[in-house]
């Protein structure tokens, strides 16, 4: 599945004019988005649980919603309202994306927070976008 969100990500960046460079970079270098330049370097070596489908889902929304003179690295927290709403967004994308030909009473909420290893912080969000 991964592969085939993975394919329809790139597209949806390609369609909007954002370029994806896959980088090697230390383990402790996060993915960043570069939002004037419509930049995504994503680190290949970036130690972090969360699937690198929901990060590319979360960079993509930075690029496309933040402040366009901002870069961003990526962060998982939802304290922050901006990360918090560059979750949301990614939430929206992906579960757009795999659910487009699923009956909401066939979506689980857990199910997805394991599929793409997402902290427990958010469960709130996941419950609330999924069913949308």
């Amino acid at each position: 599945m991964h592969d085939d969100l993975l394919a329809r990500l790139i597209y949806i960046a390609s369609k909007s004019g954002i370029k994806i460079r896959e980088i090697e970079g230390n383990i402790s270098d996060p993915d960043v988005a570069f939002c004037k330049r419509k930049i995504i370097n994503l680190n290949g070596n970036f130690d972090c649980e969360i699937s690198v489908a929901f990060r590319l889902a979360h960079e993509i929304s930075h690029i496309q919603f933040s402040q366009p003179s901002f870069l961003y690295t990526f962060s998982p927290y939802i304290k922050n309202k901006e990360e918090r709403e560059t979750n949301e967004r990614a939430i929206h994308i992906v579960s757009r994306l795999i659910y487009e030909d699923t009956p909401k009473e066939q979506r689980n909420w857990a199910n997805f927070m394991n599929e793409f290893n997402l902290p427990v912080w958010f469960e709130p969000l996941v419950k609330n976008i999924i069913y949308d």
